[in-house]
């Protein structure tokens, strides 16, 4: 799918250009007649923009675009005056400007492509022996400079199979094979800079550095390469890495440097292009005049080669980037080339254009060299020039190498058939790829089609001049003098710039690592670890260890548990027992009135069950807290679910034998509502659980282990998780859902019988209380004392729930209003409990409040032991 939406794309581009090309005038273009034609597409003028927000051709620029437009002319000349390479065989050219626009720049690719579609079509006119167009597209070679322009050209020449060669495109991408596949270059590609980038911040002594990129592939890609280097290194970026693109406004520019202002990061990684540099200069300067950056601490820059040794970026800014860092592919000085662009006059549109610009006039200047002396100007030759000039020499030699094993002796040109069906573009790739110009030195071009990785490293003085510092080759610096590139950072006679996030730590302290690894704060190291002898880190003991008092070795900690005298297991052991006493009592109670109207109307049987339980309940508090071990972990299994199970259960029956006995339109008297019966389904609802918890206890054998609260406690506990307390409380959820829902069903029934406020205060105030502790414990999961502590009261005030709604109000009546203990037509029980909900409602608020203080001093050690 993604083949043919390029597929498609080409074609409709071209088709939109043929329109085009019908209501345009013809482009500016320089072209050279030839046998053979090489296309050149240079950045001869700045982009710019209109009113509307158009790209457009600025001004014209003098040392990336002319100089370079030059160089290959010159290359051009040298090799037709060569009659050692191409004898008779005379190279052209067809050099068209991309205006640094990726649109215009595919549009002059277009133009030049539909000029060779041209020439194949009147030579069909002559050659009818031709069924298709001739191959058209493996004559011509294309160098370019500009890394975003380079993609989008290499996509499009791609589907013509045009070798290509770039003279400075360094895009990571483009080295991706077989998506660039005719695409070739004789400089290193971005990551081998980027790497030597990030070699020469680590020679400073910087860690930590703004990052700056163009929005694309040339910014992004190379800055990706960058930290990837960046972190092998331990440098590290302050923030996210700051992505400008043209269409950025000073406003935009300003919040980006006012952002940069505050920073600790002193220095600046830039892979950024020429108009955008000049722009963030451009920017900086104004806000440094305007004071708003104030107080200004100079950023120290360290830039890609698209910086460079360009003179242009930095004129008008020398004092605000004094000792910006660059780096460059390494390169030479291009013999004769001075003496050939001073020998040059206003001959093609290109140089016309800029004779007008430097104000050279014909009657007073017959060439360039005349007219840079009468204006004092200096000629200074671009650093890509001797590329452009390498990229030419190699597709001659390659085209030279060619036709002489195809066609024999070079001058039968005319008659091989090269001259008519062109050149094959992997074949003639191969010829210039890892070939080398000059006996004894490296390829120019490896054999994956890229440059090779050699930098040189300048430094910016304050007078604007660039002076070599050092260089990178081979993937390690070389000639780098670090003290003397400090010196031309220095801010005054006593202070030297670093780009550090963090200071060194003193004695005593260790490093406490923030979000990156290149800040830190100095901290005293606790008993717990022990200093490194390089102050970086404080080594902490093993899980289970403590280091020992000289703080040499770590030594293993003595486990312990819950004892009866701290406060953990002493609190609820005390809350237990008064629970147990007062069960004990209305037990006595119970059977001292056993045969009192008001307990046997309340189901003696069932309430000496729920008896039982809430004692259980209690009784689990002294399981829980006793020291672990496997039988204590066995009987914990059983008891945290039977206890509350026989109360629920006992509940439940009592609820289904009132909804079965006052059921509607039922003349029958219902089966199994005696006294024995009701105690046999409890008992069977109560054995569901205890068979949940002897089947669970044989799958998965209780047992001990340690688990440590703190790096300095480890505590024996049961061998339990999350898991095993839901499978214990599961059952019994059920069975608190069932009793809401008979509780319900029997709102309705006559008070004689009327407990289903007591059931549901009770269920209403159990569900309230089990919510309650469930954050509490699941907070806890490292705190074994907080979880046992908190999972005993709430069990103990379950009990105490169901030991206040259903045997307070009958209680009362025993001992209090013994006179409606009597048998009547009407319920004392019934009429207390509707008389009396008041107090019941008071009771339960003194029980909540009690449960609030209970889980705030539980909250507050849990915040206190986080802390």
């Amino acid at each position: 799918m993604l083949i043919q939406t390029n597929v498609l794309f080409i074609f409709n581009s071209i088709f939109q250009f043929i329109l085009l090309s019908l209501i345009s005038a013809i482009p500016r273009q320089v072209v050279i007649p030839g046998s053979v034609l090489l296309g050149g597409l240079f950045p001869i003028h700045e982009s710019s923009r209109n009113a509307s927000g158009s790209s457009l051709c600025g001004r014209i620029k003098a040392d990336q675009g002319v100089q370079r437009m030059v160089s290959m002319l010159y290359a051009i000349e040298q090799i037709n005056k060569n009659y050692r390479i191409l004898p008779g065989i005379p190279l052209g050219a067809q050099i068209l400007d991309s205006c640094s626009v990726e649109t215009h720049a595919l549009e002059q690719s277009l133009q030049f492509i539909q000029s060779v579609c041209n020439e194949g079509e009147q030579q069909l006119q002559f050659e009818e022996k031709f069924s298709s167009f001739p191959q058209f597209d493996m004559e011509q070679n294309k160098m370019f400079k500009t890394r975003k322009i380079t993609a989008v050209i290499a996509n499009f020449i791609l589907f013509f199979k045009i070798p290509m060669i770039s003279y400075s495109s360094t895009g990571v991408e483009l080295s991706e094979k077989p998506r660039f596949a005719y695409f070739s270059r004789v400089v290193p590609p971005d990551n081998l800079q980027a790497r030597a980038m990030a070699h020469l911040v680590s020679a400073l002594g910087w860690n930590y550095v703004h990052a700056i990129v163009d929005t694309g592939s040339y910014g992004e890609r190379g800055m990706d390469s960058f930290r990837a280097a960046a972190a092998e290194l331990n440098i590290c970026i302050d923030g996210d890495v700051h992505k400008i693109s043209r269409r950025w406004t000073d406003e935009q520019y300003e919040e980006l440097l006012l952002r940069m202002r505050n920073s600790k990061a002193r220095g600046v990684v830039m892979f950024v292009d020429e108009d955008n540099l000049r722009r963030f200069l451009s920017n900086l300067k104004r806000l440094i005049y305007a004071e708003k950056i104030k107080p200004y601490r100079p950023k120290r820059f360290v830039a890609s080669d698209s910086w460079g040794v360009k003179l242009s970026v930095v004129k008008g800014f020398e004092h605000i980037i004094n000792g910006a860092i660059t780096v460059a592919p390494k390169v030479r000085y291009l013999q004769g080339f001075a003496e050939y662009f001073a020998s040059l006059g206003p001959s093609n549109t290109f140089l016309s254009e800029y004779w007008q610009s430097m104000n050279c006039s014909e009657h007073f200047h017959p060439n360039f060299g005349s007219c840079f002396k009468t204006q004092g100007h200096s000629f200074k030759q671009e650093a890509y020039v001797p590329f452009v000039y390498d990229a030419v020499q190699l597709v001659a030699r390659a085209l030279h190498n060619y036709i002489k094993e195809d066609c024999g002796f070079i001058r039968q040109w005319e008659e091989c058939s090269l001259a008519k069906n062109g050149f094959d573009g992997k074949r003639l790739q191969k010829l210039y790829r890892n070939v080398s110009l000059i006996d004894g030195q490296p390829p120019l071009i490896d054999a994956n089609g890229d440059g090779n990785g050699q930098y040189s490293i300048f430094q910016l003085d304050e007078r604007g001049l660039y002076r070599r510092v050092g260089g990178w080759i081979d993937h390690e610096l070389i000639d780098l003098d670090v003290a003397d590139i400090r010196a031309g950072l220095q801010e005054n006679t006593n202070y030297i710039p670093l780009s550090v996030c963090s200071l060194p730590c003193s004695e005593g302290h260790y490093k406490a690592y923030q979000d990156q690894s290149c800040c830190w704060t100095c901290i005293p190291c606790d008993t717990t670890t022990s200093i490194m002898p390089n102050k970086t880190s404080c080594i902490q003991c093993p899980l289970g260890q403590v280091p020992n008092a000289e703080l040499s070795i770590c030594q293993q900690i003595k486990p312990i548990h819950l004892d009866w005298d701290s406060p953990w297991a002493f609190v609820p052991a005390i809350f237990s027992i008064i629970g147990l006493i007062a069960t004990g009592a209305v037990s006595a109670i119970f059977i001292r009135y056993n045969y009192t109207p008001v307990i046997m109307a309340s189901g003696r049987e069932l309430c000496y069950c729920m008896l039982a339980g809430i004692a259980l309940c209690y009784g689990v508090t002294f399981v829980l807290v006793s020291p672990p071990s496997e039988l204590v972990c066995t009987l914990t299994r059983i008891l945290i679910g039977l206890s509350m199970a026989i109360v629920y259960a006992a509940i439940l029956v009592k609820t289904n034998r009132l909804t079965r006995v006052f059921k509607p339109n039922s003349a029958l008297r219902p089966r199994w509502i005696g006294p024995t019966t009701q105690v046999f389904f409890c008992a069977i609802l109560a054995s569901v659980q205890l068979g949940i918890a002897l089947i669970w206890i044989w799958l998965e054998p209780p047992g001990t282990a340690i688990q440590y609260p703190s790096r300095t406690e480890a505590v024996l506990t049961c061998k339990t998780t999350l898991s095993h307390l839901l499978i214990s409380l599961f059952y019994c959820g059920i069975l608190i859902i069932a009793c809401t829902i008979y509780a319900f069903k029997t709102r309705e029934i006559p008070e004689n019988f009327n407990e289903t406020r007591l059931i549901g205060f009770t269920m209403y105030s159990t569900s309230i209380l089990w919510l309650a502790f469930g954050p509490i414990y699941f907070a806890t999961q490292n705190n074994v004392r907080i979880q046992l502590t908190s999972l005993c009261i709430t069990i103990s005030l379950s009990g105490t729930v169901a030991l206040t709604c259903f045997f307070v109000p009958k209680v009362y009546i025993c001992l209090f209003q013994p006179y409606k203990n009597v048998r009547t037509r009407s319920s004392a029980v019934g009429k207390l409990v509707n008389q009396q909900m008041r107090f019941i409602r008071y009771f339960l608020k003194i029980i909540f409040c009690f449960i609030f203080c209970v889980f705030s001093f539980l909250l507050t050690n849990i915040l206190f032991f986080k802390n």
